[in-house]
């Protein structure tokens, strides 16, 4: 039977099309589970749903993002409110991006019996990689080429604070009503901090938060892709939640 557990996220709420890659997956539980008390139970429907709704929070939030300042862009002088709204939408979108890579770590290594503690199954743990390599060196392969692109989430995650620059700031240098397209941005210069920011923002990069999403959406699809696959190929008999 069809799990449709890709109807348990936020695409279930949304015009955005669903990936192929979940469409797949589930067709792949359709030929292996035949009541919905073991659909519940089936730890590998429970490790798909779980990443397919991380992915589905990433483009909830970009969706947020691009709808605020379109909502506003409708109404004369209120550029500083989209700029607010897009601030307070790029927390959780950097947050989502962490958890959607936290999330399918995770899977790997259930999948794989990682020899790891929960707070462990992170990428942006060197030992994750060690195990991984040591237990799993094919499936390594596949993954390891993504580091980068991990490295450079959790950089953005990390330094958010200082990428995300309060108002005041924008306002001292350009005067109270800057240009829209400055209040929307964001800093893309790793280096930066609000010192720096406040002192010479004029000498920071910056990005439309929007660029983020362009730039890694791809890569998530891709890293989903990966993951599906790896669920696919490597079936775990059902189970109940407690284990």
């Amino acid at each position: 039977m069809k799990t449709y557990f890709y109807l348990r996220t936020a695409y279930k709420l949304s015009a955005e099309p669903i990936p192929a890659c979940f469409l797949e997956l589930d067709e792949h539980f359709d030929a292996l589970v035949a009541s919905p008390q073991e659909a519940a139970n089936h730890r590998d429907i429970l490790l798909a749903e779980s990443v397919c709704s991380r992915m589905a929070d990433v483009e909830m939030y970009a969706f947020l993002m691009e709808d605020a300042r379109r909502r506003q862009s409708m109404e004369p002088g209120e550029d500083e409110k989209a700029a607010i709204l897009t601030r307070s939408f790029l927390l959780g979108y950097l947050a989502a991006c962490k958890v959607l890579l936290d999330s399918c770590a995770v899977v790997l290594a259930i999948l794989y019996q990682l020899p790891l503690s929960n707070q462990e199954r992170s990428f942006s743990n060197s030992d994750y990689w060690h195990q991984l390599v040591l237990q799993e060196p094919s499936v390594h392969r596949r993954y390891h080429p993504l580091r980068l692109f991990f490295s450079e989430v959790q950089r953005w995650y990390s330094g958010m604070v200082h990428r995300i620059p309060p108002l005041v700031v924008l306002h001292s240098h350009y005067g109270h009503r800057p240009q829209r397209e400055l209040l929307l941005k964001v800093a893309d210069t790793m280096e930066a901090d609000l010192e720096a920011i406040a002192r010479e923002p004029y000498r920071v990069d910056w990005i439309d938060p929007l660029e983020l999403h362009s730039r890694w959406k791809p890569r998530f699809l891709a890293l989903c892709e990966k993951i599906c696959q790896d669920i696919a190929q490597n079936p775990l008999p059902p189970y109940g939640l407690s284990g």
